[in-house]
């Protein structure tokens, strides 16, 4: 069939992620019409090249998700039967079958595994931190001539070697070099593992023994997630030494008098009362040190000596601040969810040895892995969507 360069490039920018892209792409779109047929008289590859520019900023996963919606509902519905099973049965003979096409391998790769292909030769995007960039790699696969269907025909679709590089306008070795794998190859998800003083942790991790006599600084704590989290290390892990929660003051209203306001209030906090009935207030100040602060400031708002004695003594730092409204003022969005995060990362890489838990809200991105100074890592983690239901006790 007659698979042109244009029409799955014109599908990929109709389906932009955002209005004002779609409508940039679809200009650019309409441009490239225009200047197609003079650029495709005069040099087929540099038209091949030009078309494929305004695909620049979409995403790998996107243009592979696109690209079997593509084919699943505008290229199998026009694939004819007898040549799909003629295709088909190559293949099973044990026959050697590549495609080969002007497409993109995003829209080849979902035909090649319909038919059984194993091996493809298609146009390839250059991608730089899973963006692309705009620009084929070589060697391009340029359309075919107008005088191709009747000069190049054979009954059943095949090419020599040398015949097809030579209708490609490349070498036998550059034609050669181009064959990919039809499946496309995810790479695996690196999980970075840091050993603390060198040494690897002996088997049977424990996480009760990891936390024992560890002194940690929790950040969000008046938050759902942050409530949670302390109710349940209190309660599992009783043999952490220090917990310090960072707690904002609300004009009169203290961040020590709002921690025992979540406490006597919050239903998370029942557990404890259970467990230690009148003796819960000596056990929270036993475990429990509130510092005031505001983690939108530099060294989150923590006076000189506070922070310098925190960042000395401190084993970990829990991050589950954010602000979770969906249509929250921008420059509210931005102190909170972005630029506090840069402080507290800035705090742990001033610390000795703290590690950092960062947990996200949904509009947050965040590095993989981040080591601090003393090449301890932080990692994130991403946490529920702010839609998510409300935790229970």
């Amino acid at each position: 069939m007659d698979l042109t360069v244009v029409r799955p490039v014109a599908f990929f920018t109709w389906n932009a992620q955002t209005f004002a892209e779609r409508f940039r792409r679809r200009g650019l779109i309409f441009l490239m019409a225009v200047l197609r047929p003079f650029l495709y008289s005069t040099n087929r590859k540099f038209a091949t090249r030009v078309v494929h520019t305004v695909l620049r900023g979409v995403t790998r996963d996107r243009l592979d998700l696109l690209g079997e919606e593509y084919f699943e509902y505008k290229l199998k519905p026009r694939l004819k039967p007898e040549g799909v099973r003629a295709v088909q049965e190559l293949v099973q003979s044990g026959a050697d079958v590549v495609l080969v096409s002007q497409a993109l391998d995003h829209l080849m790769r979902p035909l090649a595994q319909h038919l059984g292909v194993k091996r493809i030769v298609a146009n390839r995007l250059e991608f730089r931190g899973g963006t692309a960039t705009g620009r084929l790699l070589g060697p391009v696969i340029r359309p075919r001539g107008a005088f191709a269907p009747f000069r190049e025909n054979m009954p059943d679709g095949r090419r020599a070697p040398k015949t097809l590089a030579r209708h490609l306008d490349i070498t036998l070795e550059e034609m050669r070099a181009a064959v990919i794998p039809a499946y496309r190859q995810i790479p695996a998800a690196v999980c970075p593992v840091v050993h603390f003083d060198g040494q690897k942790q002996p088997s049977g991790f424990s996480v009760r023994r990891a936390f024992a006599g560890k002194q940690m600084m929790l950040i969000g704590v008046t938050g759902f997630i942050g409530k949670v989290w302390l109710a349940n290390t209190l309660l599992e892990l009783p043999e952490v030494k220090r917990i310090y929660l960072l707690i904002r003051r609300q004009k009169s209203n203290p961040g020590e008098r709002r921690f025992e306001k979540m406490v006597e209030e919050s239903p998370v906090f029942d557990p404890l009362f259970e467990r230690h009935g009148d003796l819960l207030p000596e056990f929270l100040r036993e475990k429990v040190e509130v510092v005031e602060g505001d983690v939108t400031q530099s060294g989150l708002g923590l006076s000189p000596d506070i922070a310098r004695s925190l960042q000395k003594n401190l084993d970990l730092i829990v991050n589950s601040s954010g602000l979770t409204d969906f249509n929250p003022d921008l420059r509210d969005a931005l102190a909170t969810n972005t630029d506090a995060a840069v402080k507290v990362l800035e705090f742990v890489r001033g610390s000795d040895h703290a590690g950092l838990v960062h947990l996200s809200t949904c509009y947050v991105a965040w590095p993989t892995s981040m080591p601090n100074r003393n090449g301890v890592l932080c990692t994130k983690w991403s946490s529920r969507p702010s839609s998510a239901p409300r935790p229970k006790k």
